[in-house]
């Protein structure tokens, strides 16, 4: 992530590049990985008088909203006239589109995905293509989250002030070079057993960055008297959003 996304970004839909979806749709993506995004996608997509999209699924849960004039929206064969500011939630697999109701005046609708790993399908052809691809210059690659997952265990009794530490810590990960999103979970088979799951946009970032900081050195200075050993670390990146 680049330090100016870490510190936040404006994003102008007019000074962004478009992307030709065909039969009368572009789309402007707005918030993506390239620019910083940690859990969902979202973008704007305008409609000429008439124009409509072909139906499609995604993988993970879609939201839209209308921003402009009047649309159609199907879903699963079920068309509803949609006003501004008219709402919609699509979970993943379910097949869909939006038309401009209007045969004269343009449409928009500003649309959100729910994960970064967003896929779209083709319900006609099959074909299917990650949403985060769709790159209007044709030049960059999507970012692909790689995911540490760490398996800790706390010494009995320590549970509240480990959880503390982690807490305490989070600034030290959030500064990090690369890192993007953490959080910690506790077993409920076992209470003694913890999973802290940090996602950095390289291994490198993590392991040649992170491990060789002073920061790091601090974070195990804070878990040292809560944990029965060191933590277990494994780094995994996305093979499959199904919903």
């Amino acid at each position: 992530m680049s330090d100016r996304a870490r510190r936040g970004t404006v994003l102008r839909p007019d000074e962004l590049p478009a992307r030709d979806r065909g039969a009368g749709a572009r789309t402007v993506p707005l918030v993506t990985t390239a620019r910083g995004a940690t859990s969902f996608l979202n973008g704007i997509t305008e409609f000429e008088a008439g124009a409509a999209i072909g139906h499609h699924t995604h993988n993970a849960t879609e939201s839209v909203v209308v921003i402009q004039g009047e649309a159609v929206v199907d879903i699963a064969g079920e068309r509803t006239r949609l006003r501004c500011f008219d709402t919609t939630l699509v979970p993943a697999n379910v097949a869909h589109h939006f038309e401009n109701a209007s045969a004269t005046e343009p449409m928009k609708i500003f649309w959100t995905y729910a994960s970064l790993e967003t896929t779209r399908t083709l319900v006609a052809s099959g074909e299917r293509s990650r949403i985060d691809a769709e790159d209007p210059t044709g030049s960059a690659e999507p970012a692909s989250v790689v995911r540490e997952a760490a398996r800790i265990t706390v010494l009995p009794g320590r549970a509240k002030d480990f959880e503390a530490a982690v807490a305490a810590a989070a600034p030290l990960f959030q500064r990090a070079r690369g890192a993007r999103t953490l959080t910690l979970e506790r077993s409920h088979e076992d209470p003694l057993e913890y999973r802290l799951e940090i996602g950095w946009d390289s291994v490198e970032d993590h392991v040649t960055g992170f491990r060789g900081s002073a920061d790091f050195r601090e974070w195990r200075r804070l878990i040292a008297d809560c944990v029965a050993g060191p933590p277990e670390v494994m780094h995994f990146r996305p093979v499959l959003t199904a919903f």
